[in-house]
């Protein structure tokens, strides 16, 4: 188990030093990018491609000299976060994790990192992904992969690998990374921190590079639930239905399908009963036994979904697939060549049947004999992989996230246990709130989580 580099404060504690001048903007960038430097690309873990320390104290100098005048400043002023090097920052190269297929210069910075620089957080650099976000592992053949923080030999996950090691390894305190299947959750999870998938449609995604623009979503990754509630604010996510709005039942009624237990292996079903019966017998939450729809069959409409658009933008983004046989990783190659068999009919299928399947947990809020505040479920059929296993680990791990996603709800990715880096606390858990309640979910979750 490795160490983090640092430990850094509650994030509204630093904007709080960084406001009354006991800190400076510089000197929080300062310090992150000297932690970051450990793993740029070339070194044992490429957590960071690309490091851009002159953008960086360029944007803190700037809220250091409004301070010092007197001027108001973002709520997240003097924040170092790093960027999945899929979101595109201005007059900067953006990799999408494939250098020899895409590689291209942003002309304009992508609207969700603009409003976060707006509101004082300083992007330092851009982190490492499976290529083009293909992928729920941490591995890429062009950078290298990952390792878990916490375990040698294992991977991050993914595909916001970068995101989720330099946040565990105290790296910076927040990250953005982006879910389609999965990618922030589980390396969240994994990594033993917080990450959220907010609800689908939460905002503009122009300049995030698409993996499929049905299912993407940019969410954060934090240390913490309070972190993770402070960076949202009241303003990263617009849609999100009034940021004060908290939880104030005293019991929390949580909806969970059993049968969704018998495709995890027997420690990880052991360790979510466990972590169901704590809940119960601490929190006094109330756990109600349900029948979802097929989850298999929802997993393969996803499928087809985020194929189908992939190949689709990937055309428009790059070109001919035929003329980058020697340029993609067998993987995204696999998935290309396999895609453009798929057609619009397809894709029309799943979307119909997806709708189906959303429709059964947006309802269940509202159910007036049955409603429940949250669902939960485990992230996958195992914990952290180990990177020998490839390839044949790695496809397992899309079996819970991809269908849930699917959904459109916002999704919490979150260890068993915050403070438990076991492998089996590690395997994680997925908590789904009602569509743009995000402030409710992570209500929700801390109260789970609080200690007994």
């Amino acid at each position: 188990m490795m160490t983090a580099y640092y430990n850094w404060p509650p994030i509204s504690l630093l904007v709080s030093h960084v406001k009354n001048k006991t800190l400076t903007a510089r000197s929080q960038v300062e310090l992150a990018l000297g932690l970051a430097q450990r793993e740029v690309y070339g070194s044992r873990n490429p957590t960071f491609i690309s490091l851009h320390p002159e953008q960086a104290f360029v944007l803190a100098d700037q809220i250091d000299k409004k301070i010092t005048n007197g001027e108001e400043v973002g709520d997240l002023a003097g924040v170092p976060i790093a960027v999945k090097d899929n979101i595109d920052w201005g007059g900067l190269i953006t990799s999408a994790g494939s250098p020899k297929a895409y590689n291209k210069k942003a002309t304009n910075t992508a609207s969700v990192l603009e409003n976060l620089i707006r509101r004082g957080a300083i992007p330092i650099g851009k982190t490492h992904l499976n290529e083009f976000a293909v992928g729920l592992t941490g591995e890429n053949d062009h950078f290298g992969n990952l390792e878990n923080p916490h375990f040698s030999g294992h991977l991050t996950g993914g595909s916001s690998s970068g995101s989720a090691r330099a946040v565990a390894m105290g790296m910076v305190p927040v990250a953005l990374g982006s879910d389609t299947g999965g990618s922030i959750r589980i390396p969240s999870a994994w990594c033993g921190i917080v990450g959220l998938r907010p609800s689908s449609n939460s905002f503009n995604l122009d300049g995030v590079v698409p993996r499929s623009r049905t299912l993407d979503v940019v969410g954060p990754l934090t240390r913490t639930l309070d972190d993770c509630i402070y960076f949202l604010g009241k303003e990263f996510l617009p849609k999100s239905e009034n940021p004060i709005n908290v939880f104030d039942k005293k019991s929390i009624r949580i909806g969970w399908d059993p049968k969704l237990l018998n495709i995890v292996s027997a420690d990880i079903k052991e360790a979510f009963l466990k972590w169901l019966d704590v809940a119960q017998k601490t929190k006094g939450a109330i756990f109600i036994e349900q029948n979802w729809p097929d989850f298999n069959s929802a997993t393969a409409h996803t499928l087809t979904l985020l194929q189908k658009e992939f190949y689709d933008d990937f055309q428009l983004m790059c070109g001919e697939v035929s003329h980058f046989q020697s340029r993609l990783g067998p993987t995204v190659l696999a998935e290309l060549e396999y895609s453009k068999n798929l057609k619009t009919s397809d894709l029309n299928t799943a979307l119909f049947e997806l709708q189906k399947f959303a429709e059964f947990f947006h309802s269940g809020f509202s159910l007036s004999t049955v409603a429940v505040d949250l669902y939960a479920l485990p992230m996958s059929a195992s914990g952290p992989i180990r990177e020998k296993d490839l390839p044949e680990a790695s496809r397992p791990l899309r079996g819970l996230t991809l269908a849930m996603g699917s959904t459109g709800l916002p999704i919490l990715g979150i260890p068993l246990g915050l403070t438990d880096k076991s492998l089996l606390s590690l395997a994680g858990i997925q908590l789904v709130g009602r569509q743009f309640q995000e402030h409710q979910l992570l209500s929700m979750v801390k109260m789970l989580y609080a200690p007994n």
